[in-house]
């Protein structure tokens, strides 16, 4: 073949090197070597995204504690990424705050009586009352978690880097993170952007505990898979390579 010139599409992801050093310093410290570096949303969709979801356009979006991390794949490649710095740590600030309970209070009240649609609640007078004694309504709980969570995924949308995201993501958002877990957000998504929504789950996974079926742990099972798949692919190479040698001593 013969040509002039040669172009490359590529998807380059930058951050700040002194906090990628701090965080490495750290785990080796706890005694852990580190294989290599993963971006956290592409470990995420290596355990709760379908290859046709890939193919097709999807987002996901991980909603961790502090982070929101967003991944956009089309064609079966990685087409867009994004770090909001939003996640369930301002929701759970936003509770405390707004109803007057401790943080640690509001993190409990958030996870067992979180729900962002009004309609999931069994009476909208009906009242909660905390270990400690804090009496606390059920409808004021939920409009604090709704906000926030409302322009969360908002956030999400804006991220996307084209005004016709349906276009985009066909698929849909897939949805995943600790935060995933509040009742409602998957109606409440479909609600902002009319497009199909669901909770990435690590699921198919052979001989993992039921518990880490959430998806509170799609980026530590993502990472597990992620190494598998590379480890995978070095030892084809290794045997593509053995067999390209043996072939050539009985040329």
């Amino acid at each position: 073949m013969h040509g002039f010139r040669l172009d490359v599409e590529t998807h380059v992801i930058t951050a700040a090197v002194t906090s990628i050093q701090n965080l490495m310093k750290c785990v080796r410290r706890a005694g852990i070597e580190i294989d290599g570096l993963v971006l956290e949303p592409l470990a995420s969709a290596e355990a709760v995204l379908t290859e046709h979801e890939k193919q097709q356009g999807v987002l996901l979006a991980d909603i961790g504690g502090g982070t929101t991390d967003i991944a956009v794949f089309k064609n079966g490649s990685i087409f867009h990424t994004s770090i909001l710095p939003v996640a369930g740590y301002q929701v759970t600030r936003d509770i405390a705050i707004g109803l007057g309970l401790p943080f640690h209070l509001a993190e409990e009240m958030k996870k067992k009586y979180g729900d962002v649609m009004p309609s999931h609640q069994v009476q909208a007078g009906d009242r909660v009352l905390t270990e400690d004694g804090h009496s606390i309504s059920y409808n004021d709980l939920s409009e604090v978690i709704r906000t926030r969570v409302d322009e969360l995924l908002r956030l999400v949308v804006m991220e996307l880097p084209h005004a016709d995201y349906a276009s985009i993501i066909p698929a849909g958002l897939v949805l995943t993170g600790g935060t995933a877990n509040l009742r409602g957000i998957t109606e409440l998504t479909h609600e902002i952007t009319h497009l199909p929504v669901r909770v990435g789950i690590p699921a198919d996974l052979l001989g993992v505990s039921e518990y880490l079926r959430d998806p509170a742990y799609a980026t530590s099972v993502g990472l597990l898979l992620w190494t598998m798949k590379n480890q995978i692919k070095q030892h084809r190479g290794s045997l593509r390579g053995l067999v390209s040698r043996i072939l050539r001593l009985f040329r």
